[in-house]
């Protein structure tokens, strides 16, 4: 799994690297499945935000509104991608407990990858298995370039994400 876009530190992951480095989180939730009716599953892993604050997200910390600003686009092994605010997450926002999980039920997750679990969602829908990818990205307040750049205390500070 990789982690790139607006990040000081591009990473790549292994299932193992992140049971490893980051305390781990269970979370108990129960979702409806599209396919499949309710499904109701345990899942542990340590929360995406503490891995993408690792990464050194682009943004000013001590600025709330910059913060606001940014999507993490979750992708998949199977093409399945979702997107979440950087505000569902931050602390000072919805504190949504939103892991990157290591283990279903017991059993770890390292031959199929890392998978998104958002316990508050009542769909399953933004759950992603076998996670390829997160990109953080900035939106609105600069145009077209809030994609392209990360933008510091002096403005853009021309990194490419």
């Amino acid at each position: 799994m990789a982690v790139v876009g607006a990040v000081d530190r591009p990473v790549r992951l292994s299932v193992a690297e992140l049971r490893e480095r980051w305390a781990q989180r269970t979370a108990a939730v129960t979702f409806d499945c599209a396919t499949s009716g309710p499904r109701a599953h345990t899942f542990t892993g340590p929360l995406l935000r503490e891995v993408i604050t690792a990464a050194g997200p682009g943004f000013n910390p001590a600025r709330r509104k910059d913060r606001s600003r940014f999507l993490l686009e979750v992708t998949g092994e199977d093409g399945h991608a979702t997107v979440l605010s950087w505000a569902e997450i931050d602390e000072d926002f919805g504190d949504s407990p939103v892991l990157l999980a290591t283990a279903l039920d017991g059993v770890q997750l390292d031959a199929l990858g890392a998978q998104l679990v958002v316990p508050s969602d009542r769909c399953g829908a933004r759950y992603i298995s076998g996670i390829t990818q997160i990109r953080l990205r900035a939106c609105g307040g600069a145009g077209e370039e809030a994609d392209q750049l990360a933008y510091g205390e002096g403005g853009a500070i021309g990194r490419p994400v």
